[in-house]
């Protein structure tokens, strides 16, 4: 479980990343987990949130298809949200969503966040986090009022998006109204091509669009495609206990080297 206090405020070097997708089946889930997981190998300590309905984040880290349990079905009821943290056999600590039982509890849920527009950020402030914790938060496109808890407080934005042109026309419309919406703060927004395949001309033709017309906007890595990462899944792991050695694992792992530099010149600036 993880511990609590009173405290309010953002917590002192504390990092948040929202991970959202572009459209739907661009891989965000599977960016969140990995990213995570990354994290946790270079020692950084981590805390994950499942914003996302479909509540799958959880099967990357080891937990049963069946279990219910999560942060969003404790709202509202006398079971305090936090009981509903898991830790994976990696380290990883991570909240799942929570198995709603209708579209009503949905609504509900939906209307719940809607009401207290700044739950996450209070949450975290009474959270008793290590000064350098990485909070990497899997977001929905929708609803909305889900996907805006997190994106409220990020310091980065990976907007994941496969390499085809309307994911990517999708992608840049996206982070540039976050990116826009987010200078006052400091938010930073980046674009990050998922399932990349080099052999295929299309694939680097749509790499090459977004550096010459969005560089500003691109992530330096790229996700390729990798089949340990569907085997991985299928295993209730990541690449990281599944195939340590493979081309995912190094490129996961080179995105959070960047994701820890770059969320630290932030916080250097702010």
């Amino acid at each position: 479980m993880v511990e609590h206090t009173a405290t309010l405020g953002r917590p002192s070097g504390v990092r948040i990343v929202a991970i959202i997708g572009a459209c739907g089946g661009a891989g965000s889930t599977t960016v969140a987990a990995h990213l995570a997981s990354a994290l946790v190998e270079q020692n950084k300590p981590v805390l994950g949130f499942d914003f996302c309905p479909t509540n799958v984040l959880r099967l990357h880290f080891g937990a049963a298809l069946a279990e219910q349990p999560g942060f969003v079905t404790s709202l509202g009821s006398a079971r305090p949200w936090q009981d509903a943290c898991y830790t994976s056999a990696s380290g990883v600590r991570f909240l799942p969503f929570g198995a709603l039982p209708d579209d009503m509890a949905l609504e509900y849920a939906n209307a719940w966040m809607q009401a207290s527009p700044r739950w996450f950020a209070e949450a975290l402030a009474s959270l008793d986090l290590a000064p350098d914790t990485m909070i990497i938060c899997d977001c929905p496109l929708l609803p909305a009022a889900l996907r805006s808890q997190a994106l409220a407080v990020a310091d980065l934005v990976i907007v994941v998006s496969s390499p085809d042109p309307l994911a990517l026309a999708s992608a840049t419309h996206l982070a540039r109204q976050l990116h826009d919406d987010g200078d006052a703060a400091g938010r930073i927004c980046t674009i990050l091509l998922n399932r990349f395949e080099a052999a295929r001309r299309l694939d680097r033709d749509i790499q090459l669009l977004l550096q010459r017309q969005q560089g500003h906007l691109a992530s330096p890595v790229i996700i390729h495609r990798d089949e340990s990462l569907r085997e991985a899944l299928a295993h209730k792991q990541t690449v990281f206990d599944y195939a340590p050695a493979t081309q995912a694992a190094h490129e996961f792992a080179a995105l959070a080297t960047w994701v820890i530099a770059r969320t630290g010149q932030r916080m250097a600036t702010t």
